[in-house]
């Protein structure tokens, strides 16, 4: 078995053609170490047969379903955002709002702009107990939600993360006070990392001025 699973990850990181027929006769018959061999090495392949084979196998219930949806979200094309956003939903309702096929699948949102999986996100932006997986979450909602700027960007501001308040400083909407003086206390803080204030003097100006 444990040859079996070394040759099938040799054969995938080679990319010859014969290890996508591998890859589904392993995972329907394999031990489980040459199943989970097949599942990863799929994540190593690349080409537009791979594509091909990985949309006829998200619809599947398995672990070689969610690795094609991964697989989708990082390397597939727009009009794959159906898949992918049904691997999202099927992630969350299986694992959480914290499991780690998210972090692949919320970038996969957030590339791809599927607009339908906002709520989905939404969802995660507030349940997650990761930080750097809501910062990657809101950047997803900046692609796809339409009321991202006006709500969660706003929040992004407090985040801990800086990667998170750099969200919000490129996109939370300025029409609440709130906003301006949380910016205008951002680009005045010399603690501030530099991305952070870069994102809020593209909004305000380098002399903290009106927006």
């Amino acid at each position: 078995d444990g040859a079996r699973a070394a040759a099938l990850s040799h054969l995938a990181r080679s990319g010859d053609p014969a290890a996508l027929d591998l890859i589904e006769v392993a995972v329907a018959d394999g031990a489980p170490v040459v199943r989970e061999a097949a599942v990863e090495s799929l994540g190593r392949m690349d080409g537009a047969p791979v594509l091909v084979r990985a949309r006829g196998w998200a619809r599947r219930p398995d672990a070689l379903g969610a690795a094609a949806g991964q697989l989708l979200a990082c390397r597939g094309s727009a009009d794959d955002g159906p898949l992918v956003l049904a691997a999202l939903r099927e992630a969350v309702r299986g694992t959480g709002p914290d499991g780690p096929a998210l972090w692949s699948l919320v970038d996969g949102a957030g590339r791809l702009g599927i607009a339908q999986a906002a709520p989905v996100l939404r969802h995660l932006y507030r349940e997650t107990a990761s930080s750097h997986l809501r910062g990657r979450t809101a950047q997803a909602l900046a692609a796809t939600d339409a009321t991202f700027a006006r709500g969660f960007a706003v929040e992004c501001l407090w985040d801990c993360e800086e990667t998170t308040r750099e969200v919000g400083a490129r996109h939370a909407a300025t029409g609440d006070q709130r906003v301006v003086g949380r910016l205008r206390r951002l680009a005045a803080d010399p603690a501030e990392e530099a991305e952070v204030q870069t994102a809020v003097r593209s909004r305000i100006g380098p002399d903290t001025a009106a927006i």
